[in-house]
């Protein structure tokens, strides 16, 4: 899967999820879309592939009912373009910079262009730190300020996207939802061609310092001084030695002895032929060849190579219940859904809406059955219920909050579901108590941490829904991340 179809999936995604009642997706267009992309790629396609054609299928007819989404769709979030001017910005920072610093004479101590190798070399120490440090390995380019840039670099071209579409509810809602799940998706990518970029301005910028040396040292005579107040002339020739050592054994220059030292110390001596600039030119920018300009593009290549590797293979996870349900479809896998009520029996409206927020959350797609009420006191007689649930892939353990929740009962009733040793979805209805306690928001927020405590005894987190007045959105959004959590776990 490559980046415009990470990018297709995802923001079909989006306007299937966020809007359950179909207001952007009808159920024909979602079959017709599965039917398509099996037509097209077939049963036994990998996973990547056969979501990928979905999305595309569905977003042809997302993109005429939502016609922002076409400028979307055909908008290209890299441009080649991107890197030339990034080399561009950083030829003209180097070429304006003046390396010899002020007048025409050369302090050899203090030459602009070590900040600009001292610089480069603390980099290389801090990607040496996380690379081969006791952080992981993951963070190595993608913390502090350049994830916070990555994310924004991610995000910029949906804000023009999103006020067009600030007219109409459910789209705006799912694009905002898309946009949030893009730069997420997005952003180890982004971090790579930033990262891309900030390495290939940083060698423009050596280059230019270099052809900006021997430019100027073309047309005006440079000559070399140095004067230190705390330094002696055979330290100083000492510390060059070091700091200068690469560039000395590749040029084969040799550094003037102790007595020329001391001679270029004293600025009457300017003059001489000793004193030319021409050496200490080629000896800088060899340094600043070998320490910035080479590690550099080394580092940019690189880095476009993970880019352009992540935008051929988009690491886009599909552990989410909605790719589960799509992966399910081009099986032909069905999911069966079995209610299981604890002491307590479902009106009409109360089973419909249950019914419908289920479908929802998978997709329109499972098989729900209603078994009868379990009464106070009857799990001791499920010892029968494995046998009866061989096919079944999700249970939904409905309770009333009208009861307290205690261990011998409730916790005994779900110790009997685990036995079946399939995923159990936790649902307390609250209509009949909300309806009860409406004036006393106090008590129903109390019962809730009820439950909520002893969800956490079972390991589970319940979902509380009111069956007679549903909030379908919300409803939906929280049985899909409570449908994840049970698969993650």
């Amino acid at each position: 899967m490559n980046e415009h179809d990470a990018l297709q999936v995802l923001l079909v995604k989006s306007f299937e999820t966020q809007a359950p009642d179909n207001e952007l997706l009808s159920e024909a267009e979602r079959r017709e879309a599965t039917r398509t992309a099996l037509d097209a790629v077939g049963p036994q396609a990998a996973p990547d592939a056969f979501i990928a054609a979905r999305a595309q299928a569905a977003s042809m007819g997302l993109a005429r009912r939502v016609s922002v989404l076409d400028w979307l769709l055909e908008r290209r979030g890299w441009h080649s373009t991107w890197l030339l001017v990034a080399i561009g910005i950083g030829l003209l920072v180097g070429i304006t910079a003046d390396v010899f610093g002020n007048g025409k004479q050369l302090n050899l101590l203090a030459p602009p262009a070590w900040l600009v190798i001292l610089w480069n070399l603390g980099v290389y120490i801090v990607l040496c730190l996380r690379l081969f440090g006791g952080e992981p390995r993951k963070a190595s380019p993608r913390a502090g300020w350049t994830r916070s840039a990555a994310a924004t670099l991610s995000n910029f071209r949906f804000r023009r996207l999103q006020k067009l579409a600030l007219s109409s509810a459910p789209p705006s809602r799912a694009l905002n939802d898309f946009g949030l799940a893009w730069t997420r998706a997005s952003l180890p990518l982004a971090t790579a061609r930033l990262v891309t970029l900030l390495h290939a301005t940083s060698a423009a910028v050596a280059v230019a310092l270099i052809i900006g040396m021997y430019v100027r040292g073309l047309v005006f005579d440079y000559r070399v001084a140095w004067g230190s107040t705390f330094l002696d002339t055979e330290s100083v020739h000492t510390l060059l030695s070091c700091l200068l050592a690469p560039a000395l054994w590749l040029s084969g220059i040799q550094l003037p002895d102790v007595a020329q030292m001391e001679a270029l110390r004293d600025a009457a001596v300017l003059d001489r032929g000793q004193a030319s600039a021409a050496p200490w030119i080629h000896l800088y920018a060899i340094m600043l060849f070998i320490t910035v300009v080479l590690p550099r593009t080394l580092l940019a290549c690189w880095s476009g190579w993970q880019a352009h590797r992540m935008s051929g293979h988009f690491p886009l996870s599909l552990d989410e219940q909605y790719y589960r349900n799509l992966l399910r479809a081009q099986r032909n896998e069905p999911i069966r859904i079995h209610i299981l009520p604890y002491a307590q029996t479902l009106a009409g409206d109360a089973e419909q809406n249950l019914r419908r927020i289920l479908e929802l959350a998978f997709d329109n797609s499972p098989q729900i059955e209603l078994a009868g009420t379990t009464p106070l006191g009857g799990e001791d007689d499920l010892s029968g219920l494995p046998a009866s649930l061989a096919h079944t892939t999700h249970l939904v353990a409905l309770f009333d909050m009208t009861t307290t929740p205690e261990t011998e009962y409730h916790g005994a009733f779900l110790s009997a579901l685990a036995a079946a040793q399939v995923p159990v979805i936790i649902v307390v209805n609250e209509s009949s108590f909300a309806n009860r306690f409406r004036e006393y928001q106090q008590r129903l927020t109390e019962r809730r941490e009820a439950w909520t405590a002893f969800g956490r005894t079972v390991h589970k987190n319940p979902l509380f829904f009111d069956l007679v007045s549903p909030h379908m959105t919300s409803y939906v959004t929280a049985l899909r991340s409570s449908i994840d959590e049970l698969t993650a776990a």
